[in-house]
């Protein structure tokens, strides 16, 4: 438990410093004192007592009593003697005075006098009387108007003074009271014995963590003096020690250990950390004791005394604890120390060096049975800073192999071998026995600094080939793959190793190389070695294959790839021999090889690619099925529909239904230009229904060779779509004429009031009309006799009733070239009416009179027939001016294909040779004259769609050259690419 003897040792300095007087009284040396006291005590001997000035003269000589005291209990310390100086007569000659006074002074100036009364009862080991004072002083502190400087202090005293007898509570409790005046004097030594009174009533976290805050501010750290408050350094680290005392009373940790170096003031701190850790020592903390001691080490300025002191300590230490190990750092940081010095005396570093190795000779001595790594350890340390003694490397070598420590072996080896002092044979054993060495450490690193020592100096020409191997075997195990390939290649190239090991070579070159995923450098190389192991000439082939199909996949796979490349390539994989190769294997290789023909546009190459896989013998008939599908495809896209039919056919379309399976082959047959009748009929058979079926029989009325009884046949089918039967019955009279043979199919109900009925059943109107025009054209009146010209004017009469009549009849129509058509018959015809009636000759035998009266006679029977003319002649003007009509022939036959444009053509050249002209005629003669679609133009559209498949502008393009003169099927077949193509899927 902690005293406070050393505090009352400290009170007769600390007391005076309370008041002035006594502060006057602290500058007096020894002999003053003396002086002053005897003549005060010989002025109160003659004063009486009643004397205003005997009482502050009776306490002024109390003061200077108790300083004196205080000056001569010093003195005594010093002298190490008890009252040897006089301290006890005049402390207790102080307490009379003091004593007396109190009942003769007032309440107001009791405080001081109390104060120092009680300080001198505690120096008088009077404590009792000391702590009733002080608990007098702070009960009645109000009522005698005592200074909250006095009751601060006085709180201190009793903490002090209830700390010596031990009740640790109450003096805790007095030490915080006091502490709460921030202006208290010496206050850190209230904290710091406060700290005690905690540490002494078990209170540990308390104290620690009181002496912690304390330390944090070394500027409280302070001592009130005559001279008022100074830093006091011997405190501190009187702190700091007692800190150490704290801690070792529980487990001291790193965090404990690292806190005190902190809080130790720096000029003190190596002694402080050798002090805790003499503390953690002698309580059993070895641990802690040996993590103090390194941080001891570990300062600033030690000199190298204090370093070999602290490794005797340390070795000590972990020796005591059974800590072989640790005691081996110990050693390894003493031949740190060792290589650090300078070594100016070269006896003294002999024996440092004896000294160390008989650590070590001893060390193995008492291990030999049971030999350890801490063993180990020193023979590598030892060593390492004696590298000349190569005796004590060649035991330590020879220990680490027997305890199957070969990394360390090596090491010991590496310094043998480059001893140039020893002999040739020794030094080459070394080499072995530290390749030996590095191959057993598996660490790869110690094996390749091997492998390359002995490279460098070794001289067994069998060996090096092995270690060159094991060397590029490193390279490989460490993934540097390019070194290794390199090597590995050369040693497979070298003709002086061994069989076995040069093939080992290669195929490693080779993985090498297939991590690395250099499949052109694999594919050379194993073309190479093929041919320097012939043994193995087939596994080396299908390694070259593999290889030049990995870089085919690879090229394929980058949308970057370079034609060049891809070219190069496709070359090789075209001219590889596939005759030893499985056919799992030529599966593969014609893929790859389609892929890149494809990618290049390689077309022909392309499709023997195709073909060749599919010609492979186990090629399982799901992947024959899907190449059959893509090379159908492939000419499909090229427009090539003859051979896509041909493939097609080879197609067994499991997942197709029949009706589809020959819709589809009919669909091909039929836009090759072949029959697709059977397959047609066959879908329709299997039971297609819907618009594909309609088309079908569209298609079999078309391709038949009697289209107008296939009609008929189809027409009961064909009517559910009025508007397909209705072109469909409009082409097959463009093809055959037969009106006739049609009557039935137009006369249904369904179509006899469409375009194609009303177009068919006007054309009989154009051969009347014309055979009309030719009737009238050719009528003349004959003259010859009156009898004669008037048949012929009764008979031109009748004619033009009848042109009224057929006029009337192309109205009811409603078709727009029989209007035209008559109405120009009309109006030529009735002009020359009236021209032939002006023309008629004279009668002969009239007068003069009478020739007038006949000739107004015939104008007034011309005029009708003037009328008519003009009549006809303005509405024919009209209608070639103005008829949408007319407009709408004109665009029809635009896009007309060619077949319907042939039947149009007869109702656009009756408008054309029209004489008279108009807007919507120059219409009708500009479509009539447009320059068809010519055959090369289609085919060279085709051409450009088969070279651009996926270009949809060439489709669109082709769809339009198609509509107006290929094949029928093609624009619909177009439309469902353009549909693809905008659903974003290339074909």
């Amino acid at each position: 438990m902690r005293t406070l003897k050393r505090l009352l040792i400290l009170s007769p300095i600390l007391a005076g410093a309370l008041f002035t007087q006594i502060a006057q009284a602290e500058k007096m040396n020894n002999d003053t004192q003396d002086l002053v006291v005897g003549k005060m005590e010989r002025v109160l001997s003659a004063m009486d007592s009643k004397d205003p000035s005997w009482i502050p003269t009776q306490q002024r000589l109390a003061d200077v009593l108790a300083e004196r005291a205080r000056t001569r209990f010093m003195l005594e310390v010093e002298a190490n003697c008890d009252g040897c100086k006089g301290s006890k007569a005049d402390r207790q000659k102080a307490i009379e005075i003091y004593e007396n006074l109190l009942s003769k002074i007032k309440l107001n100036e009791h405080g001081p006098v109390l104060f120092q009364l009680g300080h001198l009862y505690q120096m008088a080991s009077q404590n009792d009387k000391a702590i009733s004072l002080f608990e007098s002083i702070v009960k009645d502190s109000k009522k005698k108007s005592i200074s909250a400087e006095i009751v601060s202090r006085s709180h201190a005293e009793l903490g002090d003074l209830y700390f010596q007898k031990g009740n640790f509570k109450d003096a805790k409790k007095n030490y915080v009271i006091a502490l709460k005046d921030k202006k208290l004097q010496n206050r850190s030594l209230a904290i710091y014995n406060m700290a005690w009174s905690d540490f002494n009533d078990d209170k540990l976290a308390s104290a620690i963590k009181t002496l912690e805050t304390l330390l944090s501010k070394p500027e409280l750290i302070t001592r009130d003096t005559e001279t008022g408050s100074a830093y006091d350094p011997v405190f501190h680290a009187d702190i700091v020690r007692d800190l150490g005392t704290f801690y070792a009373r529980e487990a001291i940790t790193v965090k404990h250990i690292a806190r005190y170096e902190v809080l130790s003031p720096k000029e003190n701190r190596k002694e402080l950390l050798l002090d805790f850790a003499g503390k953690a020592d002698r309580i059993g903390q070895k641990q802690a004791a040996h993590d103090i001691l390194s941080r001891y080490m570990d300062q600033e300025g030690l000199t190298k005394t204090e370093t070999l002191e602290a490794f005797v300590r340390m070795a000590k230490i972990n020796y005591d604890r059974g800590q072989a190990g640790q005691s081996t750092k110990d050693f390894a940081k003493a031949a740190a120390a060792f290589k650090d010095t300078d070594c100016k005396e070269a006896s003294k570093c002999e024996e440092l060096k004896k000294t160390m190795k008989h650590y070590v000779t001893e060390l193995h001595r008492s291990k030999k049975l049971k030999p350890d790594q801490d063993l180990l350890n020193a023979y590598v340390i030892y060593s390492n800073t004696f590298p000349e003694d190569t005796d004590m490397t060649t035991r330590g070598a020879q220990l680490a192999m027997e305890m199957n420590k070969p990394s360390i072996a090596a090491q010991l080896y590496r310094a043998i071998s480059d001893n140039s002092s020893l002999s040739e044979k020794d030094r080459q054993n070394a080499l072995l026995n530290e390749v030996a060495a590095g191959e057993k450490s598996n660490d790869i690193n110690i094996q390749k600094a091997a492998y390359i020592n002995f490279l460098k100096k070794g001289k067994d020409e069998g060996k090096t080939f092995e270690v060159r191997y094991q060397m590029a075997y490193l390279s490989y195990q460490q993934k540097e793959l390019k070194e290794a390939a390199v090597a590995f290649n050369q040693l497979a190239n070298d003709k002086s190793g061994k069989e076995e090991l040069r093939k080992k070579s290669a195929d490693l070159a080779l993985d090498s190389l297939a991590q690395l995923k250099n499949d052109e450098q694999i594919q050379e190389l194993a073309t190479d070695y093929a041919k320097l192991f012939p043994s193995h000439r087939a596994e080396f082939e299908a390694t070259s294959r593999k290889a030049l199909m990995n870089q085919a996949a690879a090229l394929a796979n980058n949308p970057n790839s370079s034609k060049s490349d891809m070219r190069t390539v496709l070359k090789r994989i075209s001219a590889t021999n596939l005759n030893a190769a499985k056919s799992e294997e030529k599966i593969l290789f014609y893929s790859n090889e389609a892929i890149l023909a494809q990618k290049l546009g390689e077309d022909e190459v392309y499709v023997q690619a195709l073909n060749k896989q599919i010609a492979v013998a186990d090629l399982s008939a799901t992947k024959k099925e899907a190449l059959l599908e893509q090379l159908t495809g492939y000419y499909e896209k090229k427009l090539d529909f003859a051979n896509a039919y041909k493939t097609a056919l080879r197609l067994k379309m499991p997942k197709v239904s029949d009706k589809d399976r020959e819709f589809r082959l009919g669909t091909l047959a039929d836009l090759a230009n072949l029959n697709p009748e059977r397959h047609y009929r066959a879908s329709l058979r299997a039971g297609l229904k819907g618009d594909r079926a309609l088309v079908m029989r569209t298609r079999l009325v078309l391709l038949a060779r009697n289209p107008v009884a296939e009609l008929k046949a189809q027409a009961p089918e064909l009517k559910r779509k009025p508007t397909l039967l209705n072109d469909t019955a409009l082409l097959v009279f463009a093809r055959t004429g037969n009106s006739s043979g049609l009557k039935s199919v137009l006369e249904m109900k369904e179509i006899r009031n469409r375009s194609a009925a009303q177009f068919i059943q006007k054309q009989p109107f154009y051969n009347k009309a014309q055979a009309f025009r030719s009737q009238i054209a050719v009528h003349m009146i004959v003259t010859k006799s009156d009898k004669q010209m008037q048949r012929g004017i009764s008979e031109r009469m009748k004619l033009l009733s009848q042109a009224d009549t057929l006029l009337n009849e192309a109205n009811r129509t409603r078709d727009i070239a029989a209007q035209l058509m008559v109405l120009e018959i009309v109006a030529q015809e009735n002009h020359r009416m009236v021209r032939d009636l002006a023309n008629l000759p004279m009668p002969k035998g009239l007068t003069a009179q009478e020739q007038a009266q006949y000739i107004e006679i015939l104008k007034g029977k011309s005029k009708p027939y003037l009328w008519k003319a003009k009549f006809a002649e303005q509405r024919e003007q009209d209608l070639l001016n103005n008829s949408k009509a007319l407009a709408q022939l004109a665009q029809d036959y635009l896009h007309a294909r060619p077949e319907v444009q042939n039947v149009l053509k007869r109702e656009m050249t009756i408008i054309a040779q029209m004489q008279k002209t108009g807007k919507m005629k120059s219409a009708v003669v500009s479509a009539l004259n447009s320059s068809p679609v010519q055959s090369s133009d289609l085919a060279s559209a085709r051409k450009s769609v088969a070279a651009e498949p996926n270009n949809a502008a060439e489709i669109v393009k082709l769809k339009s050259l198609e509509t107006k003169m290929g094949h029928p099927l093609m624009a619909s077949y177009l439309e469902g690419r353009l549909n693809q193509l905008q659903r974003g899927k290339s074909l």
